[in-house]
């Protein structure tokens, strides 16, 4: 139903549009840059570091771009990263396309760049996204107050090992 395809400059207006809506950025830890110029410069500073993986996410037979996911702070010496995912579409919500964009990013978490763990950083009023991972099988590793506005955030993580074993089970 969805595949992943590296964030390139032609999706820019597509992920502005989903930044931009308060539905969606109420969850999010920054704020978008506003102008366009600001866009492009945000684009190619992730595109160009090494600690970031943006992908958008595709509806499969369409090839219309429906969200966006990415692992951030790659460490390769600690072997981890940070995952977000945002359906921007929100059609698309409910459908399963999340689990799937989601599943395959592990995939390439844990198989391709030999990571062990993938953790989430969730707003704790996010109820939904905290169900959602936990379906995926991350579990809650903490909480923290964080951001200026002291929000309260649940860090829930996932292993190699877990996923490799519930793998087996799709």
């Amino acid at each position: 139903m969805v595949e992943l395809v590296p964030l390139e400059k032609k999706y820019l207006s597509y992920v502005s549009k989903w930044n931009y809506d308060p539905e969606i950025n109420v969850y999010f830890s920054t704020r978008p840059p506003y102008s366009e110029a600001r866009q492009i410069q945000w684009l190619e500073q992730t595109l160009k570091d090494s600690s970031k993986k943006k992908f958008i996410i595709l509806h499969q037979i369409s090839h219309t771009p429906i969200g966006l996911i990415g692992l951030m702070k790659i460490d390769p010496i600690n072997q981890n990263a940070e995952l977000g995912i945002t359906i921007g579409e929100k059609s698309y919500w409910g459908t399963g396309a999340a689990q799937m964009a989601t599943q395959t990013l592990l995939q390439y978490a844990f198989l391709m760049l030999h990571l062990n763990e993938v953790y989430a950083q969730v707003f704790k009023k996010n109820k939904r996204s905290i169900a959602f991972f936990s379906r995926l099988g991350f579990s809650e590793k903490g909480e923290k107050l964080a951001y200026d506005e002291g929000i309260e955030v649940l860090e829930m993580s996932l292993s190699k090992a877990c996923f490799m074993n519930q793998k087996q089970t799709w």
